[in-house]
């Protein structure tokens, strides 16, 4: 009779050994987000959070106001096909990247352009649509549209990153051009740079300025897009794309970077 209750107990206690670790897996897992996402995020590749809408930042702590708004409303000429077409231009000279680091995205993230296979895409945006999906374009790929700020993300560079966008330097204005400053160590760290800014506004060529790409890149390519003249179709309640149609993309290859 001992020895009928002995196989029982060494099974239990062999069950509760196995089950122990995976606990702890699981466990640690869910809490390995800063401030468990503060309630308002998914814990997501190890400490990454996928904020909810409208909450964004490393932690999901920092709320947008009237971020429902700015989606439905505000900066509707965005999608507008002639806006679009800068993001044609800049996907086909991504063709050849692996992983992707894309600033801003907003309401059209470098992903929706993309024709080709990549191990990575992560879009960097407060405003942007949360995303989390394993595949692009019929193939494997991490791709990732977290609601923070570059600051945010950037211990998580794993320094496998060979392409960084940024379609609209000229976000930064004469309040947070220090931003700027602080994006060129960086930024120079990726064999391929493509940026956009609006030629009417001199925050954006200022911020490329700063960035001081040219003394580091060759110029594979340089467009100057004018759509002041198209039209815009029904922007009530919408922004006017007043100073922003002139727009300056430049395609840019790290010197020495076969």
């Amino acid at each position: 009779r001992i020895m009928a209750l002995k196989f029982p107990l060494l099974m239990a206690v062999a069950l509760l050994l196995a089950i122990q670790p995976m606990h702890n897996a699981l466990a640690s897992g869910s809490s390995s987000c800063p401030n468990d996402c503060s309630g308002a995020g998914q814990c997501i590749d190890q400490g990454v959070c996928l904020c909810q809408h409208g909450r964004y930042g490393a932690d999901c702590s920092q709320e947008l106001e009237g971020w429902k708004k700015m989606h439905k409303l505000e900066h509707n000429f965005y999608e507008h096909h002639a806006f679009k077409s800068r993001y044609v231009i800049a996907a086909h000279h991504l063709k050849h990247c692996n992983d992707i680091v894309e600033i801003g995205g907003y309401r059209t993230p470098i992903t929706h352009f993309l024709t080709s296979q990549h191990n990575s895409v992560t879009v960097l945006d407060p405003y942007v649509y949360p995303a989390a999906n394993n595949t692009l374009n019929g193939a494997p790929c991490k791709v990732r549209h977290l609601p923070m700020m570059f600051e945010d993300y950037e211990r998580h560079l794993t320094g496998k990153e060979d392409c960084f966008v940024y379609m609209g330097l000229d976000y930064y204005d004469d309040k947070n051009m220090a931003l700027c400053a602080n994006l060129r160590e960086r930024v120079h760290s990726f064999p391929t740079v493509v940026v956009d800014y609006a030629g009417k506004y001199p925050t954006g060529a200022q911020c490329f300025q700063a960035l001081e790409l040219p003394q580091a890149y060759d110029r594979v390519t340089s467009v100057v897009l004018e759509l002041e003249d198209n039209d815009w179709g029904d922007l009530k309640n919408s922004w006017l794309p007043t100073g922003l149609t002139t727009r300056v993309l430049y395609v840019l290859r790290k010197r020495g970077v076969p």
